[in-house]
C-alpha cells in the first residue's frame, strides 16, 4: 500500500531538504485516510509539511512545521501531495534518520499514538462504575482486527498522549488491587499486560516495582477503608492517578478503550499499512558521549558493524573486558576513542551467533520480504494465501521462515528454483540460517548463495555450499566477508527428499 523512497545522505544542519517521496497507493480518492509520520534515530531532526490542502491534523497535534511526529487525515491525492512536499531538517549532528509512515482508514472515534502504535477511544459515561467500564470497553467490538480492552497506561509517553488527546477527568483505567492478599498490591487488569504487578504498597512511590510505570497523585493510592481497589487517570483534571472504590463513581466522566496489535497476540492489525526509510544508513553515528555501544548514544545501531563515527567533541569509551566490533572507525575533529585498559579492545571482527541477529519475517503478506519464482511453490498455493493446508498441524507450502510449521516446498524439484529474502533497507548481512521441513524428512543439502542491492545484479558468495543434514537443526552459514546488501538469494542444488527449506538472514548487530 505504500511506496517508500530510496535512502539518501544528508549532512548535519541541512535545512528543509527533500527526503524523497512516500506514495500511498490507496484504492480510491474518496475515503478519509489516517496517516502517521514519525522520526526515529534522530538528534534534533524535524519534519515540515508546507503543503496541507484538504488535510486536517488529528486531535492533539497543532502544527505542521518542525515536528518529530504528526498524525493527520484526508483523501489519498491530498495526502500524497503533502508527502511529496515534506521536508527534513537535520540536527547539529549527522545521524541516521528513520522516517516511519503508517496509514489506515480514518475513524474519528479513535486517536492513534505513533509511539506505541496503539489506538484509543474515549467513551464519555458520567458516573459509570468500574465493572461497567471494563465490560463496556471489551464490548466495543473488534477494531482493525483486534480486541478492545480498558486502557492500560504503561509508560510516560503513553500517559502524555492520553493527557493531550483524551478529554474528561477521573477516567477509569485497568488497574486494581482487589483480590490481592496485601492491600496495595496493584496489578494491571486487562489487555496484553493482564496480571502484571506494578507496585506492592500504597503510597505514590512505596513498593513501586522497577521497570513498571506508576503515576499516582500525592498521597495516593491510600486504600481508604480498604475499599478503594480501582484506579482513575487524570484525577480532578490533573495528569496523575487516584484509587476509588468500584462503585464510587462520583465525578467519573468515562473510560478509555485501547486497541493494540499485541492483543490478541499472534497477528498484526488488519487494514493498517506501514513502511519506512532510513537515510544516512551506511554508517552509525554517535549522539553523545557515553561508555557503552547502545541505542542511547548510537543511531542506527544495526549498521554499527559497517562503521562507527565519533563526532567532533565526543568521546567513546570502551569499558574493561569489552570488545568494540566494527569494521571501520571514523574520528571527526576532536572525536576520540578511549580504551580503559588492556582488556578493552577494538576488532574488525568476525561474524558469530553473539554478534548477529536473525531476520526472518513470519508472514507472506509483505512481498518486500519474501520472493519466489511463480512456479516454485507447490501447485495450488497462492503467494498470499497459504493454501491448501492452512493449519499448524499440516503446515503450509509457503511458510519459509525459521521455526515455521513447514517451510518453502517447491512446485518442481529442478535446478531453476530459488527463494529470495530481503531486508527493507541496505544492511550489513553476515550470512544465512537454514532449516529443513518441520513436519516431514525433507531438506536442502547444498545451494548457491548470492547477494544483491537491487534484485538484479547478483554477487555469488558460495557455490554448492553445504547446508542441512536433518529437518530442524538450524545451520548457520557465515559469509567470508560481511556484505552490504538488501537481497539474499538461495538456489538449492542438492536435496534430501522433496526440496523444502526455511530461511533467515544473519544481520550484524
Amino acid at each position: 500500500m505504500i511506496t517508500a523512497p530510496t535512502p539518501l545522505t544528508f549532512e548535519a544542519n541541512a535545512t528543509n531538504v527533500d527526503p524523497g517521496n512516500f506514495v500511498v497507493n490507496w484504492v480510491n480518492n474518496t475515503e478519509q485516510i489516517l496517516v502517521s509520520v514519525s522520526l526515529d534515530y534522530h538528534s534534533g531532526a524535524r519534519l515540515s509539511f508546507p503543503t496541507t490542502t484538504g488535510l486536517s491534523l488529528n486531535t492533539g497535534y497543532t502544527t505542521w512545521s518542525s515536528v518529530s511526529s504528526i498524525v493527520f487525515f484526508g483523501t489519498r491525492d491530498n495526502i500524497n501531495t503533502a508527502l511529496a512536499a515534506m521536508t527534513l531538517s537535520m540536527g547539529s549532528i549527522k545521524t541516521a534518520v528513520r522516517i516511519n509512515i503508517e496509514v489506515s482508514n480514518y475513524d474519528a472515534n479513535y486517536k492513534y499514538n505513533p509511539i506505541n502504535k496503539h489506538f484509543y477511544k474515549y467513551v464519555s459515561s458520567s458516573a459509570i462504575t468500574y465493572p461497567n467500564a471494563k465490560s463496556g470497553a471489551a464490548a466495543q467490538g473488534s477494531f482493525k482486527g483486534k480486541t478492545p480492552y480498558l486502557v492500560t497506561i504503561t509508560s510516560q509517553s503513553e500517559q502524555d498522549f492520553i493527557n493531550t488527546n483524551i478529554t474528561g477527568s477521573n477516567i477509569w483505567i485497568a488497574l486494581s488491587d482487589a483480590g490481592t492478599t496485601i492491600d496495595g498490591t496493584w496489578k494491571i487488569d486487562a489487555g496484553p499486560e493482564l496480571g502484571t504487578t506494578i507496585k506492592t504498597q500504597n503510597g505514590p512511590t512505596a513498593g513501586n516495582i522497577a521497570g513498571q510505570y506508576n503515576n499516582w497523585c500525592d498521597g495516593e493510592p491510600n486504600g481508604a477503608n480498604h475499599s478503594e481497589d480501582y484506579a482513575v487517570a487524570k484525577w480532578n483534571g490533573n495528569t496523575c492517578w487516584n484509587d476509588l472504590s468500584a462503585t464510587n463513581s462520583g465525578g467519573v466522566s468515562g473510560y478509555i478503550v485501547e486497541i493494540s496489535a499485541d492483543f490478541p497476540a499472534g497477528s498484526d492489525y488488519t487494514g493498517v499499512y506501514s513502511s519506512y526509510i532510513v537515510h544516512n544508513n551506511d554508517m552509525a553515528f554517535t549522539l553523545s558521549s557515553g561508555n557503552t555501544l547502545s541505542t542511547a548514544i548510537v543511531s542506527n545501531k544495526s549498521n554499527a558493524f559497517g562503521g562507527l563515527q565519533i563526532n567532533d567533541g565526543h568521546t567513546y569509551t570502551v569499558n574493561s573486558a569489552t570488545t568494540l566490533n566494527t569494521n571501520k572507525l571514523v574520528l571527526s575533529g576532536t572525536g576520540k576513542i578511549v580504551f580503559t585498559d588492556a582488556t578493552s579492545k577494538w576488532t574488525p571482527g568476525t561474524s558469530n551467533s553473539t554478534s548477529t541477529v536473525v531476520h526472518s519475517p513470519t508472514t507472506n503478506s509483505e512481498p518486500i520480504s519474501w520472493q519466489v519464482l511463480s512456479t516454485s511453490v507447490w501447485s495450488g498455493d497462492s503467494f498470499y494465501a497459504n493454501a491448501p493446508s492452512p493449519s499448524s498441524t499440516n503446515g503450509y507450502h509457503l511458510t519459509p521462515w525459521i521455526d515455521s510449521p513447514q517451510g518453502w516446498s517447491v512446485g518442481a524439484n529442478d535446478s531453476g528454483q530459488f527463494i529470495i529474502l530481503n531486508y527493507p533497507t541496505p544492511v550489513y548481512i553476515a550470512g544465512i540460517v537454514t532449516q529443513g521441513r518441520q513436519n516431514s524428512p525433507q531438506w536442502v543439502t547444498k545451494a548457491h548463495i548470492d547477494v544483491s542491492m537491487n534484485n538484479s545484479d547478483w554477487t555469488r558468495i558460495y557455490t554448492d555450499r553445504a547446508l542441512n543434514s536433518d529437518q530442524n537443526t538450524k545451520v548457520y552459514t557465515y559469509f567470508p566477508e560481511v556484505q552490504y546488501a538488501k537481497y539474499v538469494r538461495v538456489t538449492p542444488t542438492e536435496r534430501y527428499g522433496h526440496m523444502t527449506m526455511r530461511l533467515g538472514l544473519l544481520l550484524k548487530q
